[in-house]
């Protein structure tokens, strides 16, 4: 799957729940629906943590990869209903 670069990408590694939840819902209020979030995590709980966020938030969780640090979650933000 080929994505295109994402619009942000928010550095959370080493941070624990809630923590990069949090950074992620900073950057949601500061962006657009369509733009595509890179979130970078060591947290092992995040990848869970971030995909029930998206559900609740009606955003979609485009890709998750594991990583040398942990993870990478690209996430597409959808229009606010």
């Amino acid at each position: 799957m080929n994505l295109p670069e994402p619009s942000h990408t928010i550095d959370a590694k080493g941070l624990k729940c809630p923590m990069p939840v949090i950074k992620l819902q900073q950057q949601v209020r500061k962006s657009q629906a369509g733009e595509l979030i890179a979130i970078e995590c060591t947290d092992p709980s995040a990848e869970q943590d971030i995909a029930s966020w998206a559900k609740v938030n009606k955003h979609l969780v485009e890709k998750s990869e594991k990583t040398a640090f942990g993870c990478v979650i690209l996430l597409r933000l959808q229009a606010k209903k």
